[in-house]
Order: structure tokens, then sequence, then C-alpha cells
């Protein structure tokens, strides 16, 4: 099979109808922002006003999402005057602020139960949080919030948590770990491209996933040919492409390519098939690239992020004999890049699944 036999890039008005993880709508553009806290709050205010009739109550929702976000805003301003160990306190602030604003956006009616973080870190441990309850009363953040994240974690799989695996998790910090001999494993995050494509009549729509034939001496590629993946995948034999190895998905939907009603039913079919892949987004100055989780965790890997910045404000809080072993031990590059590289990345990524558009940062901005 040659590459152009594959099949074409799906269409939608004239746009390629491209992955993104963010419930946004088939050929969505781009909302593009330097200020995606900003951008968030006045999305908020748009909604609200634009509320005539108020018979499910939403304004109020809305208000206390406007309230949450300006307290996230705030935290991370501070945050940026501030230095170690105070720095992830204020961070944390301000990712458990923004994580509120999603869940009542999703639907949650907080302010009228006990809200607790969901976590914890035992007096007895250095490494590992410990997971709450959540069917002790109350809405336990952490947990409602992998729910809503469609990567729901469950007690009975274990309920530690242990602080290397919450980092290995963040695909912003892996170069430097393995530059620095920190990972004992081999690479997990492996570049991907996905396209959403039609067939000749224009009436099928599939997704195909590729990657550089260099990651197979790099990484655990075998990884494509189990599990998850090959009950989602076949692989193709495209003999005018020598640098990159294809992949079809099984899954198909019949679409009508001028209906905007089968356009949102089968677009929402296909992002759901690519998301059992475990595939993690990062926004870069050209957009969205993506990376497909060969050792998937059993966290989402936003969760994985909060649950490492409740870890590092809590030592700050809590544990100074802790926080100081921690700061000036090996993992502190792993840290000081997380908490440079991070924020913006949780912002952006949050600010989408939130609004359900696809924000990005301007090619004009200059920092």
């Amino acid at each position: 099979m040659k590459l152009e036999d594959i099949g074409e890039i799906a269409l939608r008005k004239y746009k390629s109808v491209k992955y993104f993880p963010f419930k946004n709508q088939a050929g969505a553009p781009f909302s593009l922002t330097s200020d995606p806290l900003g951008y968030l709050e006045a999305y908020i205010d748009s909604w609200h006003n634009s509320i005539k009739r108020d018979k499910y109550k939403v304004k109020n929702k809305l208000v206390k999402a406007r309230y949450f976000t300006q307290l996230s805003r705030d935290f991370y301003n501070s945050s940026l005057q501030a230095k170690m160990p105070s720095k992830g306190t204020l961070l944390y602030y301000s990712f458990i602020n923004l994580v509120k604003v999603y869940l009542l956006i999703e639907g949650y009616d907080l302010e009228t139960k006990v809200e607790h973080h969901g976590l914890s870190l035992p007096a007895t441990s250095t490494n590992k949080l410990k997971l709450a309850n959540p069917n002790g009363g109350g809405i336990s953040i952490f947990h409602e919030f992998a729910k809503v994240l469609g990567k729901e974690i469950k007690n009975g799989d274990g309920v530690d948590l242990n602080f290397i695996d919450l980092i290995w998790e963040l695909p912003e910090v892996h170069e430097i770990g393995y530059a620095l001999d920190l990972f004992p494993k081999k690479r997990k995050f492996l570049p991907v491209e996905i396209k959403i494509r039609t067939n000749k009549n224009r009436n099928r729509l599939f997704y195909t996933v590729s990657y550089e034939k260099k990651f197979d001496k790099q990484m655990k590629v075998d990884k494509l040919t189990k599990g998850i993946c090959k009950q989602k995948l076949i692989e193709l034999d495209i003999e005018n492409d020598s640098k990159r190895k294809h992949f079809k998905s099984k899954y198909s939907t019949a679409y009508t390519k001028g209906s905007n009603r089968s356009w949102v039913m089968c677009y929402k079919k296909i992002i759901q098939d690519i998301n059992t892949l475990n595939i993690t987004p990062m926004l870069t100055r050209q957009g969205y690239r993506y990376y497909l989780d060969l050792e998937p965790y059993r966290l989402h890997r936003l969760s994985s992020f909060l649950g490492f910045a409740y870890y590092i404000g809590t030592i700050a809080r809590y544990r100074p004999t802790l926080n100081e072993k921690i700061l000036k031990g090996k993992f502190q590059p792993l840290i000081n890049e997380a908490i440079i590289s991070c924020p913006n990345q949780f912002f952006y990524l949050m600010t989408s699944h939130i609004t359900k558009q696809i924000c990005a940062i301007p090619m004009a901005k200059i920092e």
C-alpha cells in the first residue's frame, strides 16, 4: 500500500478535522490567547451575561466559577514572586481552584457539601500520598476531578500514590529526567501523528496513528501490537514511506459530510476511540503535539500533576525536614523543571477542557 492510498484527510467546511480531547466541535478553530485564565474569565462572563431566563440556576454556578478562576489567577501571580517552598504551596492552591471551576462547569454544586482534597501525606510517609475514602462523606476533589477527566481512580486498586510515579507521568520533565539518569525505565511517551481520515467516497471516518522508526530502538514500541493498541489498531505496510510506521484504526463510522448532526455524533465517537489509546497532548508554539503513553499509569496526566502539586505544597506546609531533603535531593532538577514548565500546560489544557474550545498560544507571543 502507498501512503496516498490510506485515505484522505477529513474536511468539514474546508477545514481539516483533527484530534483534540476537549469535547470541541469537529473542525473547530483555535482560540488563541496569551493569558488562558484571563480568557477563561471572559468566557465565563460572556456565558453569564447571555443567560436571560435562568431556569436551571446556571448563573449562580458561573458566579462561583468566576470567583474560583480569580483565586486561581491570584495564587499563580503570587507564586511568580515567591521561591520554593512557598511557591509550591501557592501553585497547588492555584491548581485546586481551577479544578473547582471545572467541576462547577461540569454540573457539580460546590459549597453545599464538605469538600476535601482527596489526598493526604501520612506522618509516617516520605514519598507516598494516600487517597482519601471517596465514600466517607462530602466531595473528594481529587476523585471527582479524575472522574470528569474520564480516567476514574478507584481506591480498590490501591490507596497509595508514589511520588516518583507521579513525576514520571509528566512529559514536561521526561527529557531532563533521562538526561540525569533519574528514570530507570525506557522512555514511555512516544511522539505520534494522529490523522482523522475518510475513504474515497467520503462517507466513512477512521483515523491513523504513525511514529518515526528511529524510536524503535529507544522505546518499547512493541506495545503498539499488544493490549489496547492491538484491540484498536492494524499495522499498515506502506511502501513509499521508509521513515515512519503507520497504523490504521479498526474502528470506522459512517457519516454524512454535509450534516451537522452527523458530524457531532461521529466526531465524538472517533475521539472516544482515540482516547482509549492513552494519548497525552503537549501544547507548543506550533500547536498541539501528541504522545502515546506506552506504559499508562492509573491516573490521567492532569490528575498526576495535581497530585504532584499537592505533594510539594503539603511538605512545604507541614514537613520542613522532608522539604529540605526533597528540594536538595536528586529530584531537585525535576521538581524545578516541573514548577516552571507544567503550570502553563495545566492552564491551557484546563481552559480547553472547561470551555470545550481549543486554546492555544498565539504565534505572535514574544517572551
